[in-house]
């Protein structure tokens, strides 16, 4: 079941859908942060692999990581009932939610990395998303899931 937090900003998101009202870069970051204690219970990561990985440092073994992103994007409601990220989901989502100048820099990293990963299971596909995101703009990972 989802946090009550965690609930109310997706209601707020589908309540923001039909206005010019954005979420806030603090309001971005406390859902961040809602959703790392959600997905960090369910998927032990240390602190020090998110700060690697916001200097660029993947750790390409660690299942724990890759699963916590899919952890975030399915709790986002950004994947799709075949299991994947869905593209289109991910572009509205982020439109309606962003202010213009964090969508500006997301809409690269969701035009260049989702969908590239053709029959890849979903923690794998997070986790290259994430990957992607930090090559094509690391500013992205400031509004991402970390």
């Amino acid at each position: 079941m989802l946090p009550t937090t965690v609930l109310f900003a997706i209601i707020a998101a589908t309540v923001l859908k039909d206005s010019d009202a954005y979420l806030s870069e603090a309001a971005i970051k406390k859902t961040q942060q809602m959703l790392k204690t959600v997905c960090s219970k369910k998927h032990s990561v240390e602190e020090e692999v998110f700060t690697d990985i916001k200097k660029g440092i993947f750790p390409e073994d660690n299942n724990n990581i890759k699963c916590y992103f899919a952890c975030n994007f399915k709790t986002m409601q950004l994947v799709n009932q075949k299991g994947s990220i869905d593209k289109k989901m991910f572009k509205d989502k982020m439109s309606m939610m962003s202010p213009p100048n964090v969508y500006k820099i997301l809409l690269p990293v969701i035009e260049q990395c989702i969908g590239t990963d053709k029959g890849e299971e979903l923690c794998q596909s997070s986790y290259n998303l994430i990957k992607c995101a930090h090559a094509v703009d690391p500013k992205s990972l400031e509004y991402l899931p970390l």
